[in-house]
Order: C-alpha cells, then structure tokens, then sequence
C-alpha cells in the first residue's frame, strides 16, 4: 500500500485496516437469543439457499449490553450457535461479491460456550448496578 493510500484511512478505518493486513481474530462476549432460518431462492442464479442469522446482545466484561443485532452465522457454526453465551472471535474480511462488496466487515470465526459460573458473575454484577 503506497503512503498516500495508509495516510488516506483515518481513526478507527486504520486500525480495522492493520487488523485485516494481519488477520487478526477480536474476541467479544455473545449472547445468542434466538436463531432463524431463511430460505428462498436466488434470484441471480435459481439455486436455493438457506442462511442462519442469530439475534444477539453484545455484552462487555462486566455483564453490560453495550448493542443488540442480528449476526449472520457461517455454515462451519451452524450446529454450534444455539443460545447460550460464549466467547465469541471475529476476523475482518473484505468480500468480493454480494451486498457487502468491497466493504471491510467483521465475520464470526468461532464460538467458545462460557461456563454457567462465568456467565452468570458479570450479568449478576451489571444486575446490582
């Protein structure tokens, strides 16, 4: 990248941008609500599809919500993202096709159940607050 295209990204664009060069995984606490399924069919190539999304609450260390969304979750996790609570890891990505097409967006790579003892401390500890 010359000098001119790193001086051009600013703030937060440049730290997204160091962390896709090195593909670097982030790490958030997840609460998982609910799960659906959409299916239908592609109206670019005919072909059915069906794509999982999660509605969840991001949560910080002490147990707060700091957003609520729906999150897209990756075939390799299907089975996995049930709700619960976990450690969940992202990495950036850059798509090439589809309606995120050259936007740098965050992409669930893994998910890691917390304990019963760990998720409930911090959601007591916001509770008394």
């Amino acid at each position: 990248m010359s000098a001119a295209a790193w001086l051009a990204v600013s703030g937060h664009g440049a730290v997204l941008l160091r962390c896709l060069l090195h593909r670097q995984t982030m790490q958030t606490i997840l609460e998982i609500l609910l799960v659906n399924a959409k299916e239908g069919t592609s109206k670019k190539t005919g072909q059915p599809f069906s794509i999982k999304e999660a509605h969840c609450v991001l949560r910080d260390q002490t147990g707060k919500a700091g957003a609520v969304g729906v999150l897209t979750v990756p075939k390799a996790l299907e089975s996995v993202a049930v709700p619960g609570t976990y450690t969940a890891s992202f990495t950036l990505d850059a798509p090439t096709y589809g309606p995120d097409q050259g936007k740098v967006i965050a992409s669930l790579s893994g998910l890691v159940p917390l304990p019963p003892s760990a998720q409930r401390a911090p959601l007591a500890a916001a509770a008394a607050k």
